[in-house]
């Protein structure tokens, strides 16, 4: 192929995509388009389902305190049929009730979790290796599951997507 007729197909490629990437542009900013984005119906087909990984514990109050929030919220927006609290490693003493060291935020911040309609699983063998008995878990975790890990590949086998913390 001569070098001209070689440029004159990538110059074509070059204004074609160029193209695309202003359609692009002006769909982004239509008004129409933000209004139907805006108007998407919760628990439709089509919306998503997500856990929260949390396996950091009380060293790391802000992150903590954070997946917890996250997970409500997702919930909450209308957005997600499901929305999960996976707690595991030295996450699980931000569940304890009996732990001093924890701040009141965070039993404030499991309450709204809950009453924004997240789900909260908690590991067992976590619970074992920190000496924590179901009965002394916060109000509000829904599950404890033998093995977290088990469950997170539950959940992702039934399309959940994963945040981790």
């Amino acid at each position: 192929m001569s070098k001209t007729r070689q440029s004159g197909w990538i110059v074509a490629g070059m204004l074609l995509a160029l193209g695309g990437l202003l359609a692009m542009a002006r769909a982004a900013d239509d008004p129409k388009t933000e209004a139907a984005k805006a108007t998407a119906e919760p628990g439709t087909k089509g919306h998503g389902k997500m856990v929260f990984v949390l396996a950091t514990g009380l060293e790391d109050l802000q992150t903590v305190n954070m997946a917890i929030r996250h997970a409500g919220m997702a919930k909450k927006s209308g957005f997600l049929d499901d929305s999960v609290l996976l707690v595991y490693g030295r996450g699980v003493q931000a569940f304890a009730r009996d732990i001093t060291a924890k701040p009141p935020l965070v039993s404030v911040a499991i309450k709204e979790a809950k009453e924004a309609g997240a789900r909260i699983i908690v590991c067992g063998e976590a619970l074992k290796r920190f000496d924590i008995s179901r009965e002394k878990l916060e109000p509000g975790v829904d599950e404890v599951v033998p093995n977290s890990i088990v469950t997170l590949a539950e959940l992702v086998s039934k399309g959940y997507q994963i945040i981790k913390y």
